[in-house]
């Protein structure tokens, strides 16, 4: 006989309801591990929240330690029908102001074959070649013979990849309107079109454009460059020529981006308090609920604000007393620890001591900047090895293994429990039919 039904059978005992209550007094050491576990799982999760919070401040951190952060530059041009000027990250440009005059603009070799009635007209007699050269480039050559069309040579032509475009156009011409156009891939003289071979009907007399050189003047110096893209006249600045008129003279200028260097010292500030954001959201008591956060009483996260509270706060040892703390750029902490960025007095630093505000950030040979030192402090916290977080981290993990061991083991201890209970019951419902069984006799004589 099994317990199986809700009640004995000759007991009348609702023995389940009992097996279940016993069962879950035996349960209640699996739920406070299964509590224990969570809570722990929680802290876990937070710490990895916050390494990653830490991580963005070394990160904004990092690109400061370097004075090339700060060697951002803007640009702005007075016609930009003109040019256009854009100044590129190698950091080599430099605060001025230039004249530039566009005298011409680079252009592409372009000549026109004689027209032909059909872009299907055959352009050859018999076997032979068609080559041409682009510049000083390798020579490039395209079989012909009888049944090379006007179309077909100009996809053979374009099949090469070799410098010189061919397309073709209907001039509109009552006869012959169908005409193949080579027009260099590259601007300059320097790239002209030249055809080497031609053993085709065909016959380039037109020459549609010139190859030609952009010629341009800054500061009264006038040089000649191949395209019109050009990079090695203003240092640090690209070029567009985008038009001519020798008679007008555009001024391009080329600043500090002092934007973008707000935007850099905004970011070391925002993460910075993104991290004592979630420490303290974490690191409170909620007396109506009686749950703590995952930091409450947590000495590591504790530290984690300490410190890096202690290296912004702190001075750069070497530098003069005028700029040699955060609050010199407009950097300044309030009551709850929580940090802004002043834009004016950021901007006012940087146009009357540059210099020093780089060397505030930058490490160098003779000092450690902010940028080195809050990148060292946070680099310490979430090293992979031995930071503190990660040390936490892994305690934690050995912690949740060693629960998850143990109500592995007690979930084992309460289904041994429950089928001990069930055996006991059986036999305890077996024993009472055997009595039953026997009263019934006894009560028949």
């Amino acid at each position: 006989m099994s317990i199986a039904a809700t009640s004995g059978v000759v007991s009348n005992i609702d023995y389940e309801s009992l097996i279940t209550q016993l069962v879950n007094v035996k349960r209640q050491s699996i739920t406070q591990l299964e509590t224990e576990k969570s809570t722990l799982e929680n802290k876990k999760s937070a710490y990895g929240t916050l390494n990653t919070a830490v991580t963005d401040l070394m990160s904004a951190a990092d690109d400061l330690k370097s004075a090339d952060a700060f060697k951002v530059f803007t640009s702005t041009v007075s016609d930009e029908t003109i040019l256009g000027a854009t100044v590129g990250s190698s950091s080599s440009a430099s605060k001025g102001t230039y004249s530039v005059t566009v005298n011409s603009i680079a252009r592409s070799h372009k000549i026109a074959a004689d027209g032909v009635a059909s872009d299907t007209s055959t352009v050859a007699s018999g076997p032979g070649s068609f080559s041409f050269q682009a510049g000083a480039g390798a020579v490039q050559t395209v079989s012909v013979d009888a049944t090379t069309t006007l179309a077909g040579l100009k996809d053979a032509i374009n099949g090469l990849n070799a410098g010189v475009t061919a397309t073709l156009v209907n001039d509109g011409g009552a006869t012959n309107p169908w005409r193949l156009i080579l027009t260099s891939d590259n601007t300059g003289t320097a790239n002209a079109v030249t055809i080497t071979q031609n053993d085709t009907s065909l016959a380039f007399s037109t020459t549609l454009q010139a190859a030609q050189d952009a010629s341009i003047m800054v500061d009264g110096l006038t040089f000649t460059r191949p395209s019109n893209t050009i990079t090695d006249i203003i240092s640090g600045v690209t070029l567009d020529l985008k038009s001519s008129d020798p008679a007008r003279t555009v001024t391009v200028g080329v600043d500090r981006d002092t934007a973008e260097i707000s935007k850099k010292l905004t970011a070391l500030v925002d993460n910075y308090n993104a991290v004592i954001s979630w420490i303290t959201s974490n690191n409170r008591y909620d007396t109506e609920t009686k749950t703590a956060g995952a930091f409450f009483g947590e000495t590591v996260a504790r530290s984690v604000w300490d410190d890096l509270r202690k290296v912004m706060q702190s001075s750069v040892s070497g530098l003069p007393d005028t700029m040699n703390r955060l609050l010199h750029v407009g950097i300044t902490t309030d009551k709850d620890g929580v940090m802004s960025l002043d834009s004016a007095k950021l901007d006012s630093a940087l146009s009357s001591d540059f210099d020093g505000v780089v060397k505030l950030f930058q490490d160098s040979a003779t000092t450690k900047g902010f940028g080195g030192l809050v990148y060292d402090a946070a680099n310490g916290i979430t090293d992979f090895a031995d930071g503190r977080i990660t040390v936490k981290n892994e305690g934690l993990a050995k912690n949740i293994s060693y629960i998850e061991d143990d109500i592995t083991r007690k979930e084992t201890e309460v289904n041994q429990y429950e089928e001990q209970l069930r055996a006991q019951f059986t036999g305890l419902e077996t024993m009472l039919a055997g009595l039953k069984n026997q009263q019934n006799y006894l009560s028949s004589l």
